[in-house]
């Protein structure tokens, strides 16, 4: 026993001596996690142990020790003895320390939502929550687990404006798919008690539409509120669902809420009597569903519809008329409704109280008042700031290594490229593949009837343009010369399965390795002009991932769940592989496999490089990231074989040799790969269908980040529209999105130094340890930015961005509240507050870039040197490009904070002290 107390008393020790700075609370919560079992088990832990620590000093441990203590079944004792000393806790903590176990602190709150739910007393857990919510979150645009429990409460306890309070931070970033369904589930209760139908629609229909499998009783129950607050607030119902809503929730949502269903279109016929005879026919339901309430507002709201109607049809009509018209009891009921409306300003009349007339007036808003003007300012602030918020977050997950890393941890899906919304983008137009060998896989498939899609591949070898049978016939012949009859029966394929004829045709240019077959491309097969279509594929040879799995809903189960589109598609391609001639695939598989990956400079994705190859990217980010999508495919390989057996029954014609058994991760890896640089990423189409392979497209498209035609799905067929004139034989470029050269590289294998879209990323930090920590996260928040920042500095626009900086890198050095707000919106390139502190965060600026340039092991003449050698190899060129283009960016930004610098008013004033200055990394 002396061992153990021992033992406790070290871990006290502990605590004391490493609650001081972020280095020791990273030992501290690994030794806590370390000892947390021996505290289970230790019955001599108890309450009166809490008094050696200091809740707001030593949080982290308070937090382990607090949260052993009250494990175990509630009970209304237990419940009255913990409820205060945990919501002591939850004000006193410090927010930095007890994030670092943000699971035990969410874990210990939900305890306490326990015991007062136990105690019937819900309004004493609203504050602490409230202030736990606070505490937890980051930023006020994330959801974390505490924001149902918290809105619960306030519900259950009818603390309404409470909960309301949260409700107005618009949420962008959500962790858990169950709680972003209670959150608004909550939400849309409460504003439907605070009567505050509009944002209660806005959050019922978040759930209503939010992506789903299968139909949960949250969204079920969110939808029959939906459809009640929707004839309360909007007077009318609608049978359809947002086309937004998931397949599964427009299959079954109407099954299951039939009695709301028949409500809403008796509502829609406008008779008061039926509606009324429905409502007592299934008022059982409504009651089992405590939706009754809200049908009788629903049926009160009639009256007031029909009323509505009628000021567009009259302009005077007595009381009794109204009554008479909307089925009203007497002409006081009628007077009733109208001066309520009135009132809510639904509608604008006057009564004669004489004779009973109601004159229907115009609105009588002018739209000029200080009132309307500052409604209107704050309704376009929100929308800039959404569509701010919305931008931001599309080009920064884009290349964030945490998003890619969380993706592939927690949902093993992989969006390569940019979100983009108007072109194919994530994996768009690429062309480079993986080096094939003995066991060469082809990549590049989505779904389409296998053999058809043999037949646009085959397009690859020696696909004439639609032009005059003479070229057709040169052609054929000159590719039979030089491959056999692989071009006869390519062309045969083709023709039997319908293609049109296209204003396009295979040409070919030599490889850097002579040992290899020339690399085909696409070119004008005659004078275009911008705006032709060079080629349209009907979707009949189109492969697509629904076409492969047989079935639109398993494809989006397994994707989402299981694996990436691209794993599934490479999955598939490698048993086509597997048959050889047997394939109907076979002359699609063999014209990727001449093309080797090569890509149109002649290389592959960096994640087919050997570890010394990798090196050629030493400095540059890009570097972790190749390292980190691999690990991730290699998880998707360890999921191959249970999605096997998930979806055996779709892979009918391979029923041998699981995948795990049948391929090596080598030769999954290059499959991955080369689906990833030629898939084309379509628009306006549904989730298993996004990913298509589309013949002509890459890897036999040339790339260019400076053109606009783009693969497009149009009615039946994808096209190509052409953007600029071409002569006969000139090569056809194509666009897959604003992606910098990091991606291009990443994903295709090339870099485009005219690229306009290129960026680099810089990360800044607020400082936790920084006693003003959480005033200035606020004043982060309020003006647009979190206390951890990501900033997009564009190729030309290096010193825009450092200009963005400033302020925010300012924040971090202030000490006076009262002055934060100021700098962090101050617009100008120098703030003009105090020199010295201007210094210090330029000072800082200008060290961040420099070390990072210095990261690189070559020079820019080095480079330079090296471009210049025609014999370099491919893939140390396009590494090489791409450090170069990046080290110019950060010179520019390093050129762009010495003039700043020199700017300073006094260059004899040295740097302030900052013992709390943002990182930067």
């Amino acid at each position: 026993m002396i061992g153990v107390m021992n033992s406790v008393e070290a871990v006290i020790t502990s605590i004391q001596g490493l609650s001081a700075s972020s280095e020791d609370l990273s030992a501290l919560h690994d030794l806590l996690r370390g000892a947390q079992d021996s505290l289970r088990a230790e019955p001599d832990v108890n309450f009166s142990t809490l008094d050696q620590l200091d809740a707001s000093k030593h949080s982290l441990g308070y937090l382990y020790f607090l949260e052993v203590l009250t494990c175990g079944p509630v009970s209304k004792e237990k419940a009255s003895y913990e409820i205060p000393i945990i919501s002591r806790f939850i004000n006193s903590c410090d927010a930095g320390q007890i994030r670092l176990a943000s699971d035990k602190f969410v874990s210990l709150c939900k305890r306490l939502k326990d015991h007062v739910l136990e105690m019937r007393d819900p309004l004493r857990g609203v504050g602490p929550l409230l202030t736990a919510v606070q505490k937890l979150q980051v930023s006020t645009k994330r959801l974390t687990a505490l924001h149902p429990d918290l809105l619960q409460l306030c519900l259950q306890a009818k603390s309404y404006k409470s909960g309301f309070s949260i409700l107005s931070d618009d949420i962008v970033e959500v962790d858990q798919p169950k709680d972003l369904f209670l959150y608004c589930y909550y939400g849309g209760m409460i504003c439907i008690g605070l009567k505050r139908f509009q944002k209660a629609l806005e959050l019922l229909y978040n759930v209503v539409t939010a992506p789903m499998h299968q139909v949960n009783a949250i969204a079920l129950e969110a939808y029959k509120k939906y459809i009640l607050v929707s004839l309360i607030h909007n007077g009318q119902f609608t049978n359809s669902l947002p086309k937004c809503a998931s397949t599964a929730a427009q299959r079954n949502f109407k099954t299951f809420s039939g009695p709301y269903i028949e409500l809403g279109n008796c509502y829609n016929d406008g008779k008061i009597g039926e509606l009324e005879a429905l409502v007592v026919a299934k008022s059982a339901e409504f009651e089992n569903d405590k939706n009754l309430g809200l049908v009788k507002q629903a049926v009160s709201s009639l009256y007031k519809r029909n009323i509505l109607r009628l000021t567009q049809k009259y302009l005077t009509l007595s009381l009794q008329d109204i009554a008479n018209m909307v089925q009203l009891g007497n002409a006081k009921e009628a007077e009733m409704h109208v001066l309520q409306m009135i009132q809510d300003g639904q509608i604008h009349a006057l009564i004669n109280q004489k004779d009973g007339m109601v004159r229907f007036l115009e609105d009588p808003e002018q739209y000029k008042s200080s009132e309307m003007i500052e409604v209107m300012d704050s309704v376009i602030q929100r929308t800039i700031g959404l569509s701010k918020n919305l931008l931001a977050m599309d080009e920064s997950l884009s290349c964030d290594p945490l998003y890619l890393g969380k993706v592939g941890r927690e949902r093993q899906r992989y969006d390569f490229g940019d979100d983009f919304d108007t072109v194919p983008q994530k994996f768009s137009m690429v062309s480079s593949l993986p080096r094939w060998r003995n066991t060469k896989l082809i990549s590049s498939s989505r779904s389409v009837p296998l053999r058809s899609l043999c037949v646009s591949a085959s397009s690859s070898d020696t696909l004439v343009a639609g032009g005059s049978p003479k070229e057709d016939e040169r052609q054929s012949k000159v590719s039979s010369k030089k491959e056999g009859d692989d071009s006869e029966d390519l062309k045969f394929w083709m023709d039997k399965n319908g293609l049109p004829p296209c204003k396009v045709i295979l040409k070919e240019r030599p490889a850097h390795d002579q040992k290899h077959k020339p690399i085909h491309y696409v070119a004008a097969s005659e004078d275009l002009q911008k705006g032709d279509v060079a080629f349209s594929v009907p979707d009949s040879l189109v492969v697509t991932l629904e076409r492969v799995l047989g079935n639109e809903t398993i494809a989006e189960l397994l994707t989402t769940n299981k694996l990436s589109e691209l794993a599934c598609l490479a999955l598939y391609l490698m048993y086509e592989k597997k048959q050889g001639k047997k394939s109907v695939w076979y002359p699609y598989i063999r014209e990727l496999d001449r093309q080797r990956g090569r890509g149109q400079l002649d290389a592959e994705s960096p994640l087919l490089w050997s570890e010394a190859e990798l090196d050629y990217l030493t400095g540059s980010p890009t570097k972790a990231e190749v390292l980190e999508r691999a690990e991730g495919i290699k998880r998707e390989y360890n999921e191959l074989d249970t999605v096997w057996f998930m979806a055996g029954s779709l892979f009918q014609q391979y029923p041998f040799d699981i995948p795990t058994e049948a391929f090596s991760f080598e030769i999954f890896k290059q499959a991955f790969v080369a689906i990833q640089s030629c898939v084309v990423h379509l628009q306006n189409v549904g989730l298993a269908r996004r990913f298509a392979l589309v013949p002509l497209g890459p890897p036999l498209l040339a790339y260019c980040s400076n053109c606009k035609a783009m693969l497009t799905a149009v009615d039946g067929a994808v096209e190509l529209v052409v953007d600029r004139p071409y002569k006969a034989g000139d090569p056809i470029v194509v666009w897959c999105g604003p992606q910098p050269n990091a991606k291009l590289l990443l994903n295709y294998g090339f870099v485009d130094e005219d690229n306009p879209y290129d960026r680099i990323i810089v990360e800044a930090a607020l400082n936790t340890e920084d006693p003003q920590y959480q005033d200035k996260r606020m004043v982060a928040q309020r003006n647009g930015k979190l206390s951890q920042q990501v900033f997009q500095v564009r190729v030309g626009k290096e010193r825009e961005a450092v200009q963005d900086m400033l302020p925010y890198l300012r924040l971090g050095y202030m000490s006076d509240p009262s002055e934060m707000q100021s700098v962090i919106s101050s617009q100008g390139p120098v703030c003009p507050m105090s020199p010295c502190m201007e210094r210090a965060v330029l000072d800082q600026l200008a060290n961040y870039f420099m070390r990072r340039l210095s990261g690189y092991p070559t020079t820019p003449k080095e480079d330079d040197a090296l471009l210049a050698d025609p014999s370099l190899s491919p893939r140390k060129r396009v590494a090489t490009r791409l450090v170069q283009l990046e080290k110019k960016i950060l010179a520019a930004c390093l050129t762009a904070t010495v003039d700043l610098l020199n700017q300073l008013p006094d260059t004899a004033i040295s740097p302030c002290p900052a013992p709390y200055a943002p990182s930067l990394k």
